[in-house]
C-alpha cells in the first residue's frame, strides 16, 4: 500500500530553503536494482535513515519492471518532499556479460530552472 510505504519517508524542516542545493542518496532496492536519489529541496529535506528504511520496504516489494519501481519511488518523494526537482534512477546488471538496464525519472515544479546546479550531477 502507498500510504504505509510513504510513511517510511519521514521528513524535517529545511535548513535553507531560499538556497537551491542538491541533495543525494543511494542504495540498494533489494535484490532487484540500485537506486540512485537526487532532489533540491523545498520546504523540507528526507531524513538519511528514513531513506534507508523506505528501500528495506521497498526491496520487500514483488516490482515486475524497474520502471514500476522507479515510477512509484518518484510519486512517493513528490507526496512527501514536494521538491522543486526530483531525479530517480535505478538500474541493474553488474557482472561480466549482463545488459545494463536503467530507468531515469525525473520532475520539477512548474517554472523552476537551476540548469547550472543541474549539471553537477553529470559532472560528478
Amino acid at each position: 500500500d502507498m500510504h504505509t510505504r510513504r510513511g517510511y519517508l519521514a521528513t524535517a524542516e529545511n535548513p535553507q530553503p531560499r538556497l537551491d542545493y542538491l541533495v543525494s542518496f543511494s542504495g540498494v532496492l533489494g535484490t532487484v536494482a540500485r537506486v540512485e536519489v537526487h532532489y533540491v529541496p523545498d520546504r523540507l529535506i528526507l531524513t538519511p535513515g528514513s531513506f534507508a528504511g523506505y528501500l528495506v520496504v521497498l526491496g520487500g516489494l514483488d516490482w515486475h519492471h524497474l520502471e514500476e519501481a522507479a515510477a512509484a519511488i518518484l510519486g512517493d518523494l513528490n507526496n512527501e518532499l514536494v521538491a522543486r526537482w526530483v531525479h530517480v534512477a535505478l538500474w541493474r546488471g553488474y557482472g561480466t556479460g549482463e545488459i545494463r538496464h536503467q530507468v531515469i525519472f525525473e520532475d520539477r515544479q512548474p517554472k523552476w530552472e537551476n540548469a547550472g546546479l543541474l549539471s553537477r550531477i553529470n559532472a560528478r
